[in-house]
């Protein structure tokens, strides 16, 4: 089953402004999800129309199954959010801010007091959890908002930038943690972020969106495929013998050897253009495959960047 469908999806402001149009995609549950796209491309409508807290102009959604307008309610248990600028209550310590959210999803004080447990070790914040919250440091705040949004272990996370702000080793637990619940309990992260290395590490699926269009949806290769785009293979070396396709480039620094280029269709014809230089006499000093990064297939959909 589908965790998120969205079928000819519109939001309109004023009646004229289209913040949204006609948007089709789909994610499948277990999948970790980069909602990409540029400023006011329509993310932050979409998320929060598939939370319940504005109504579409159009269309229809569905998380796991419930309808985002008829099914609100049952929606707001299934999920968890966490925006760029969440909040918690400031003046109550994070068990009392866990406490206090736990028992609004309806949880038992027994469970909640063992899920807090472990998200306040899992985050690095066990030593904090009887601090206030006012106490904290940016980076504890953030940790602290993402731990209410799991307390209720939600089947779908919504995310809004969850590494912002944090110190490297923090930004590592907040990634791991996320990929954990993703495997273990199958949740769906549908997370927004302008970081694209770091989607590129965490994401199993990516949507592109600009001007409230959907670009693109789908798998890394799925999203190539569809722009035709192909891996290349690059070669130093000496005596490369003539193969088609091949593109000579400048030679970088005191390297011996010139460098090759050639886009490649797979693992067979990568094995046969070494076999062909190696056969002919021809010396391979380094030899790589390289594909096209995220950030290179981010601006092929959303800015129409060539193929190089």
């Amino acid at each position: 089953m589908n965790a998120i469908e969205v079928h000819n999806l519109n939001k309109s402001y004023d009646g004229k402004i289209k913040a949204l149009n006609n948007i089709n995609f789909s994610v499948q549950e277990g999948s970790i999800v980069g909602f990409l796209g540029p400023n006011g491309s329509g993310k932050t409508t979409t998320v929060r129309i598939l939370n319940g807290i504005l109504l579409p102009t159009g269309g229809e959604a569905y998380i796991l199954g419930k309808n985002i307008v008829k099914d609100s309610k049952d929606i707001h248990r299934l999920s968890g959010v966490m925006t760029e600028s969440a909040s918690c209550y400031e003046n109550l310590t994070a068990n009392e801010n866990l406490l206090f959210f736990g028992r609004m999803h309806g949880m038992e004080e027994r469970l909640i007091k063992k899920r807090s447990l472990d998200l306040l070790e899992r985050l690095e914040l066990k030593e904090a959890g009887n601090k206030k919250v006012k106490e904290f440091s940016t980076g504890m705040r953030k940790r602290i908002c993402l731990a209410i949004a799991l307390i209720h272990n939600p089947k779908v996370l919504f995310l809004d930038e969850p590494t912002s702000g944090l110190d490297p080793e923090n930004a590592q637990n907040v990634t791991k943690l996320i990929k954990d619940m993703a495997f273990e309990n199958k949740s769906t992260v549908f997370m927004c972020t302008h970081q694209l290395k770091y989607a590129e590490d965490i994401c199993t699926q990516y949507t592109f969106i600009n001007q409230g269009r959907i670009l693109g949806s789908g798998n890394f290769d799925e999203l190539s495929k569809a722009k035709k785009i192909k891996d290349h293979i690059m070669i130093r070396g000496e005596n490369i013998p003539s193969i088609n396709g091949f593109k000579k480039l400048p030679s970088v620094g005191k390297l011996k050897g010139s460098i090759y280029k050639k886009e490649i269709e797979g693992d067979e014809e990568t094995s046969n253009i070494l076999k062909i230089i190696i056969e002919n006499g021809g010396k391979i000093y380094e030899a790589k495959r390289e594909r096209c990064s995220l950030e290179e297939l981010y601006f092929i959909y959303v800015r129409g960047d060539k193929i190089e």
